[in-house]
This record gives structure tokens, C-alpha cells and sequence, in this order.
């Protein structure tokens, strides 16, 4: 067969779109150009670049990574277009394979009509008839209605005719009439079928109209919930009401039966039969609950209706909750801890910025030096290589290799609904068997600030998958900013009070935005998170192209300078560029025997110049390179004398201080453009990539030693319980821990939570010392121990 090309529209707004180009050849194609109209211009292009634009017919060619496919297979490339007013569908496509043949556009759409359900009462039956891809002239098409169940005349009215779709459209709609009565009769159902197509093929001619009769009564009962008091009775009271009163007596049944309440002990079991008389809507049902002094979870009665007379149930089960009203008692347990030797300088406490540079809570200077293990932002719902090592193991392997923190991308998907956590051995990894992916992005954490690494959260894309976002925003795939918004906050929330949680990478790649929107959804999305956890830093990358200057996605911040981001919460905002070699793709500017000597020069213009400034931090979030491509080479050279803080390539270091913090691309193997500093069999690191990085590799440093406070609810409830703390001083002060307050929060269920309290570690021969950690302010609960004593054993004693 010949080769194929489908162009379908991803998204539509009212001066553009997102479309997607599927090439099938019918020879395999070794690069590959493919040539169409457009009344548009293109904003943003994904999977191929634009090599000319005249009078409206574009030339495409694949991108290094996207030129090759077999005879029948299939590659795709996508964009963004806008453009006046409404715009039409490219036409004339033309492909050009390795031999340069043309190969043919594709064939005529099809035309389908879809089923509809309504009520009687809705008047109308809205049929939708869809072409499945825009053409390029009209395409007509007759339809007519049958009866089937529902009659012409009787149910409905009969109505045939023509109808024209003009170029670019591909939806059309006829609604027929349906006749509304006051007659109780089962649900029926007709049809409209299109014959006599012009200009399309018919793949479905039938669509079904089924009509749900709303005439009979119809019941509903409601939920209901009562505070349980604690001795006698109280009442759940169920309301059952009719959607509309009737002209005789209609009733139905009813019955209790336990939820998670047990009948006789939390409640008194009832059944019967409830009646309306002609024109009443409403009655109550009361379930006596029964009260006690126990401290227990709320718990839930059901009531369900059944056997209806003369009508239907529409929502026939109740939730009636009795509402726990004994507070459980929190308590706090001591904490023992060896105080350690300081070693190279880590990261201690909460981090901020000052300037060019992240610093902690010391006031100290600080370099995060990061790895990207991803996996969560794809549809396996886990980090990858967990089908071959465990979860520990690779995450000790990153500490020893050098790096203090892992930049973690995920999926909105992944945090929001759920998924299932795949490819994963469980039995290399039983920890995380059951665990949902938060879950484990929860056990990754915590074991990190066990070993002292540091995490960075990368909003990757919405929907699971591969890479960015594919219409180039913060937001896609049935996701809204909203939800991104409310994403940040929940995960804000989740880690606040946690220092091992470094801050939001909002999102990854924003290239198919401007500059000034992107700006603008940061500061929504970045101010929202902080406003839930101002300890975070807020991480936000560049774009691909500013006032006609392209670079790497994400790596264009030249509009920060004339419009910067501005948080509420001072001192953490942190610019995040990426930057990536020749071998990605040949950039013009990799061109030419000087090439290696401009890019200083370049990284300034793009996104070094707000560190050279000392206007903000820099935190480059991806750049790697599998050091195949001698260019890739000279750009590492580079660009790693440029983050140490030589800006100028002359072998003098120009600024002082850690230099530029970094995420490295990647940990995994898997990657197929830069590869890993693991080898293919995700144990081995490759020590090439280690000595080209380790300039900027920060001094080991020992493990931060914390003192562990475990603190317990005496039992589980069903409402968040919180409780404020604070350390304070004994025989050790603030040289010998970190001062840190917090609120903690056991949610419904959860009856213990962990305290931990970083230790300054000294050189120092001394005493035993103690400091204290208090418990005040509890909501939901009392305070039965509200004092741990934090002990730290010296280690420096030489006898």
C-alpha cells in the first residue's frame, strides 16, 4: 500500500491548535522531509524542525532522534499553529523519503454518527455525525430517523434531510424532537441513519437514541451524620425524598445495616416502609445511635431503599456516619543519638537563597549536586532499574558516587490518581509491594534524609509517559492548571516540616509557552506551594525561545531579566536551566572550528548572566552526554569550567563560592539520548562521565546524624489530629543541634509520627549532652507526655 499520513487535531482554542502528524511509509525511511500548506504559523514544533516557510507551504524534516522508521512502521511529529480567526487543517502533504520519492497524501475521511441517551423530559435527541479528519472540499451526507421501541409520531418526530460539512469542519449535530408525557413506561429507543455520502466514506451509518422515562416516582435518600455523645442516644436522621410530587400514594422499603458500626453496640438496627401521600416530596427516617466513652474511628450505618411501589429508586443508599467525640492522648518518647564528626560540609536544615548562592541553615554556602533518576513520570509509576537492584542499594550507590541529591521526576498522574507501580521485582524490593507511587515516592525520601541525600520533586508531564509535556505547557493530557496548582499544595503539605525535600521543579520544559505566561503560572503555582510550605525552594526552568532566540527546551531564561519571577516568600526562587550538547541535536551553534570557544558566551546570554549578577541562583536541572561526539566533549569541558565558576574558560576561577548547583542526566542507563552514569546492567558506574563532572562534584560528607523523637496517638480516629513542637535546650544548645518548630499531623488512621533533629557534629572531647523536644497546642486530641529528652553521646574521646 502506499504511504500513509494522518493529521489529527490534538486540542482546539479559538485562534489555534495543537495538531499531530503520523507518517506510515511503505519503505523504510533514513531521514526523512515532508512538505504541506498551512493558512497558520507555526508557534512550536516537537519531533521535527522547520527548514522553510513560503507563501504558506512548510517544509519539515525529522529531528536526529526522529528520522528513521521501517516500511509499515509508523513515526510522528507534532506542533502548535495559530493564526487569525479560525483556521483550517494543512493540506497537500507530500513525503519524502531516503530516495527523496513523493509518496501520496492520504485517503478521503470517514464519516460516523454516535448513540445519545436522554431523558423523555429533555426534549431533544442530539445526534453528533463526525468526520474523522477535516477535508479539504465539502462532504455531504443524507440521514434520516427509524423506530424501533420508540415510535414516529408517538415518542418522537420523524425528521430526515442533508448535511454539508464545509472544509475544516468535522462535526455536525441534528437534534429531534421527543414528545414528553405523563405515562410510566419502560425506557425505549429509536434510530438515525446517514446513507448517500459524498466526499467521505461511511464507517458507521447508525446511531441509537435511547429515551429513560422520568415519569415514574422516583427516590432518593441522603446521607446523615450525628456527634455519638458519650453515654444515651442520639439521631442519625436519613431524609427520603420524591424528585417530584406525585397524584397518588407511592412508598418504598428500607432497611438497615452495618458499614463499619456493628448493629445493637453502635446502633439500633431498623427496617420497614416508608409512604408519601399525594403532593408530599420528603420524609425522615431516624436510626438511633448509641453513645459510649470508647476512643475509636468514626463510624458508618447504611441505609438502602428497595422494592419501590410505583416508581424507581434513583439513589437508593444512605451513608450515616456517627461522628467519634472521645479524643485520643499523644505522646512523645526520648531520642538517643551519636553526635558524629562534621567531615566536608553538607547541607544542614532548611535551604534558602542569598544572591547568587543556596544556602542553608547555617548561613553556609552551599552546591546541590543532583542526579535524575527517572521512572515516575512514565507509565511503569516507579523509578527504574528496581527490576534489577534494590531501591536502597541504587540510592547508597548515588551517595557514594558523589552526588548529595536526586532530582525525582514524576507524573501529575502518578500523584493525583494513582497507577499501578510496575516493573518492579518484588522480591529484590518487598517493601514496596501494595505501595501506591506517592507511596513510594514517600519511602524515597525518608530513606533519603537517612543517608543524607537531599530531594528535588520534578513535575516531568500530566498524563504518564515519556519526556515533557507534548503541547509544551505545564498542563495536558486531561489535566487542568488547576489541578497543577492543587498538585503543588498537596505536595507542599505532604513534606512540609521535612528539610530532606529540597523544593518544586514546577514543570518541566515549558517550550511551547512564552516567556511571560510561563513567569506568570509560576508564580501561581510557586506561590501556592509556598503558601503551604515556605520552607521549600521554588525551582522554575526556562523556555525554548525568546524574542526570536531559540536554545535548548528549558534552557532559555533571557526573559527573566526584563521580567523576573516574583514569590511572596523571600529568598527562594532558583532559575533552572537545561543545556545539552551536539549529539542531542546539532544546534548551529556547535558549528565551526571556534564553536567550543563562544559557548561561555552563550551560557551568560541564556542563563548564567542572573548568577553572574548574583540576581538568583542557578540549579541547571538536566544537561548530560554519553562523551561519544568530541563536541559533546569540548560543550562538557565547558560548561563544567563554567559552573565551578570560571567564566571565562581562561583556567582562573572568577567566582568565588560552591559555583552552580546541577542535576545530572541521568542516573539511569535507559536513557536513550545521554545514556547513564550507571552502565547497562544498572550496577557499574562509569567513571568517565564522574572524572568529567568531578570539578563540580562536592567534598564527601559524613551523613547528618538526627536525633529521632517517635510520637503515638493512643488510638487511630477518623479526623487529622495535630499538635505543635518546638526543641529547646539542656546541657546542649544550638551548636550541638539544629533549633527547628513545626506542627505535626496524624491523618484519619495513622497513630505514629517521627521527629528528627539534625545533630552538629564536632570534633570536640566533651560530655553527654541533652536537649529537649516539647509538645504544645494539640488539636483533637491531649497531651498525655509532652517532653522527649534528645540525648547525643560524644565520639571524640581518645583514651
Amino acid at each position: 500500500m502506499p504511504a500513509q499520513i494522518l493529521f489529527q487535531r490534538m486540542s482546539n482554542w479559538t485562534t489555534g491548535f495543537v495538531g499531530q502528524v503520523t507518517l506510515t511509509p511503505d519503505t523504510a525511511l533514513n531521514g526523512w522531509t515532508l512538505a504541506f500548506d498551512g493558512a497558520f504559523a507555526i508557534d512550536s514544533i516537537w519531533g521535527a524542525e522547520i527548514v522553510s516557510v513560503s507563501a504558506g507551504r512548510y517544509i519539515v524534516r525529522g529531528q536526529s532522534w526522529n528520522s528513521t522508521a521501517p516500511a509499515g512502521g509508523s513515526i510522528g511529529f507534532g506542533f502548535t499553529a495559530s493564526g487569525p480567526g479560525a483556521i483550517l487543517d494543512p493540506t497537500g502533504f507530500t513525503l519524502g523519503g531516503a530516495t527523496g520519492v513523493p509518496l501520496v497524501p492520504p485517503g478521503p475521511p470517514s464519516i460516523s454518527v454516535g448513540d445519545v441517551e436522554v431523558l423523555e423530559g429533555a426534549g431533544f435527541a442530539t445526534f453528533e455525525v463526525k468526520l474523522s479528519a477535516a477535508a479539504t472540499g465539502p462532504v455531504t451526507v443524507q440521514f434520516a430517523t427509524a423506530s424501533g421501541t420508540a415510535r414516529s409520531g408517538l415518542d418522537f418526530a420523524a425528521l430526515s434531510g442533508g448535511l454539508t460539512f464545509a472544509a475544516g469542519e468535522t462535526v455536525k449535530r441534528v437534534s429531534v424532537a421527543l414528545t414528553n408525557d405523563r405515562v410510566f413506561e419502560a425506557t425505549e429507543s429509536f434510530s438515525m441513519r446517514l446513507s448517500n455520502a459524498s466526499g467521505a466514506t461511511i464507517a458507521d451509518n447508525t446511531g441509537v437514541a435511547t429515551i429513560r422515562d422520568d415519569d415514574a416516582a422516583r427516590f432518593s435518600v441522603s446521607d446523615a451524620s450525628v456527634v455519638e455523645g458519650n453515654s444515651g442516644n442520639t439521631i442519625l436522621a436519613f431524609k427520603v425524598t420524591l424528585a417530584e410530587a406525585m397524584t397518588s400514594t407511592v412508598s418504598v422499603s428500607f432497611a438497615t445495616s452495618g458499614g463499619t458500626a456493628q448493629s445493637g453496640v453502635d446502633f439500633v438496627a431498623r427496617s420497614g416502609t416508608v409512604s408519601f401521600a399525594a403532593g408530599q416530596t420528603e420524609r425522615i427516617i431516624n436510626v438511633t445511635a448509641i453513645g459510649d466513652r470508647l476512643v475509636e474511628m468514626d463510624e458508618t450505618v447504611v441505609l438502602t431503599l428497595s422494592a419501590p411501589q410505583r416508581g424507581v429508586i434513583a439513589d437508593g443508599t444512605g451513608i450515616g456516619t456517627i461522628i467519634n467525640n472521645d479524643r485520643p492522648r499523644i505522646a512523645i518518647a526520648d531520642a538517643a543519638v551519636q553526635e558524629g564528626d562534621p567531615g566536608a560540609p553538607g547541607m544542614v536544615g532548611v535551604l534558602s537563597t542569598r544572591g547568587r548562592d543556596i544556602v542553608d541553615a547555617t548561613g553556609q554556602a552551599v552546591k546541590i549536586a543532583a542526579v535524575n533518576w527517572f521512572g515516575m513520570e512514565g507509565t511503569t509509576f516507579a523509578p527504574h532499574g528496581l527490576d534489577v537492584r534494590n531501591w536502597k542499594d541504587m540510592m547508597d550507590q548515588m551517595a557514594e558516587t558523589g552526588f548529595n541529591a536526586i532530582r525525582l521526576p514524576f507524573s501529575a498522574e502518578s500523584v493525583l490518581k494513582g497507577g499501578t507501580p510496575n516493573g518492579i521485582n518484588f522480591n529484590l524490593n518487598p517493601d514496596l509491594a501494595g505501595l501506591t507511587p506517592l507511596q513510594i515516592m514517600d519511602r524515597i525520601v525518608d530513606y533519603a534524609g537517612d543517608i543524607g541525600l537531599r530531594i528535588i520533586l520534578d513535575h516531568h508531564r500530566s498524563a504518564a509517559g515519556n519526556g515533557p509535556n507534548g503541547n509544551g505547557l505545564w498542563f495536558d493530557g486531561g489535566y487542568t492548571q488547576a489541578q497543577w496548582v492543587g498538585m503543588w499544595e498537596m505536595l507542599a503539605t505532604r513534606y512540609a516540616g521535612d528539610p530532606t525535600v529540597i523544593g518544586a521543579d514546577l514543570s518541566n520544559e515549558p517550550h511551547g509557552a512564552s516567556w511571560n505566561a510561563w513567569a506568570s503560572a509560576a508564580e501561581l503555582a510557586g506561590n501556592a506551594a509556598l503558601a503551604k510550605n515556605p520552607d521549600w525552594l521554588i525551582f522554575v526552568e526556562g523556555v525554548a525561545e525568546h524574542q526570536n532566540n531559540y536554545y535548548w527546551w528549558g534552557g532559555n531564561l533571557m526573559g527573566a531579566a526584563e521580567r523576573p519571577v516574583q514569590l511572596n516568600v523571600a529568598d527562594k526562587l532558583v532559575y533552572s536551566p537545561h543545556d545539552y550538547p551536539n549529539s542531542i541535536y546539532p544546534q548551529s551553534f556547535f558549528q565551526g572550528d571556534d564553536f567550543a570557544a563562544k559557548l561561555p558566551d552563550l551560557f551568560d546570554k541564556m542563563w548564567g548572566y542572573l548568577w553572574e549578577s548574583g540576581t538568583a541562583p542557578i540549579f541547571v536541572g538536566e544537561f548530560g552526554t554519553r562523551m561519544t561526539d568530541p563536541k559533546d566533549r569540548a560543550w562538557l569541558e565547558k560548561i563544567v569550567d563554567y559552573m565551578s565558576g570560571d567564566v571565562d574558560a581562561d583556567g582562573d576561577k572568577d567566582i568565588a563560592g560552591p559555583g552552580v548547583s546541577f542535576a545530572w542526566w541521568s542516573w539511569n542507563p535507559n536513557s536513550g539520548d545521554t545514556g547513564g552514569i550507571l552502565a547497562d546492567d544498572w550496577k557499574t558506574v562509569l567513571t568517565d562521565k564522574i572524572a568529567a563532572i568531578q570539578d563540580i562534584l562536592p567534598e564527601e560528607a559524613e551523613a547528618i546524624r538526627k536525633a529521632s523523637f517517635t510520637v503515638t496517638l493512643s488510638d487511630p480516629v477518623s479526623s487529622p489530629v495535630t499538635v505543635g513542637w518546638r526543641t529547646a535546650p539542656g546541657t546542649a544548645d544550638a551548636t550541638d543541634y539544629v533549633q527547628a518548630s513545626g506542627v505535626l499531623t496524624f491523618l484519619p488512621g495513622q497513630t505514629r509520627q517521627v521527629i528528627e533533629v539534625e545533630i552538629r557534629a564536632d570534633e570536640v572531647a566533651e560530655r553527654a549532652e541533652e536537649f529537649r523536644l516539647e509538645l504544645f497546642s494539640a488539636q483533637g486530641a491531649t497531651i498525655g507526655d509532652a517532653l522527649g529528652i534528645g540525648r547525643i553521646a560524644d565520639d571524640d574521646w581518645v583514651l
